[in-house]
């Protein structure tokens, strides 16, 4: 235990010099009973009271001034607190494919909804991240409990250029809680090369087992032509204890669209995300199929487990003497009709 005001805890003295005090008065009630009457004579005088009920008030009462004396150093302790371990990434495809009107009014705009929808529905102790990406991913608010900065980054999306799928899940794990110390050097990969080899496997005795859960939720048209292998990393978010669900956003056939006075069709591939949902044990879902997410997303945010916080408990010891002063008095009314 560590103390915020250490140098109250001289005033610990008064619980024993308040004891003190209470056996000096006892023996100077004796001396008086005794110069009152003959010993014999007293017990047909007055029955006295047993012992603990004697006693016991004023134990109460020095206990109570012990802990306040204590509260007045303002403690801390280690405290086991109920503590949301899960953490979810929103990683959205701003590639210039999001344009497409197969989803209305845009696919970036449906993604956003969908977003928005999402962070709705999973608990507020669950630490919400948000990422975009096209032909790099960029991480807009790390893992938080804090909303309105989400919901801010959100509404300032804007198109750019390619879509990188596997940069999008290397950035989300290294911003997820415990991943970045996990594996280490393994996360700095480069874009992929013809003949790249995979990741190192990690050093022996390291296991994903202490990791949190944490999920990637994608919002793509799937298709990926820039940067990490996506299949790649995704055996690293698996060994990670990290989900990837993706949302197919945008509809088969893809969408033509009138671009400077060209008609050009915006594809629209869901293969990859299903691939990279079925690797980690992940879901692929359409944006028809919102509902499922939003209740995918209500599980994945829940974790809950105990874990020890640095904790002022000078409150606690507070309460705990007042009711030990409460108690005190309750006891010493009902046997003697005062308090002491």
């Amino acid at each position: 235990m560590e103390f915020g005001w250490p140098v109250m805890l001289w005033a610990l003295s008064a619980a024993p010099l308040l004891l003190w005090a209470y056996v000096r008065a006892q023996h100077l009630r004796a001396r008086q009973e005794v110069a009152l009457a003959d010993p014999h004579l007293l017990p047909h005088l007055w029955t006295r009271p047993s012992a603990v009920r004697r006693h016991l008030p004023a134990g109460f009462y020095v206990a109570a001034v012990a802990l306040l004396t204590l509260a007045l150093a303002r403690p801390i302790a280690a405290v086991p607190l109920p503590t949301n371990r899960a953490a979810l990434i929103l990683a959205i495809d701003v590639s210039k494919s999001m344009i497409g009107e197969d989803a209305k009014p845009n696919r970036l705009a449906a993604a956003k909804a969908a977003a928005e929808q999402v962070l709705a529905a999973v608990p507020g102790s669950t630490r919400v991240g948000l990422l975009t990406f096209s032909d790099y991913a960029q991480v807009l608010v790390p893992p938080t409990t804090e909303r309105t900065a989400l919901r801010e980054a959100l509404a300032r999306l804007t198109l750019q250029q390619a879509t990188g799928v596997g940069s999008a899940i290397l950035e989300s794990l290294k911003a997820l809680p415990g991943r970045r110390e996990f594996f280490g050097d393994r996360l700095n990969i480069g874009p992929a090369q013809p003949g790249a080899s995979p990741p190192p496997p990690p050093p022996s005795g390291s296991s994903p087992g202490p990791l949190p859960p944490a999920a990637i939720i994608l919002f793509s048209d799937g298709v990926s032509n820039f940067g990490v292998d996506p299949t790649m990393v995704a055996a690293l978010a698996k060994e990670g204890n990290v989900r990837v669900f993706g949302v197919g956003v945008g509809t088969i056939g893809g969408s033509v669209m009138q671009v400077e006075g060209q008609l050009v069709l915006v594809p629209f591939d869901p293969t990859l995300l299903q691939q990279l949902a079925l690797m980690t044990g992940g879901q692929y879902l359409d944006m028809s199929h919102i509902d499922d997410l939003r209740r995918a997303a209500q599980l994945l945010g829940k974790d809950i487990a105990w874990e020890r916080h640095r904790t002022e408990v000078t409150a606690l010891l507070t309460a705990v003497a007042g009711v030990l002063m409460l108690t005190g008095s309750a006891f010493s009314l009902a046997w003697f009709k005062k308090v002491p």
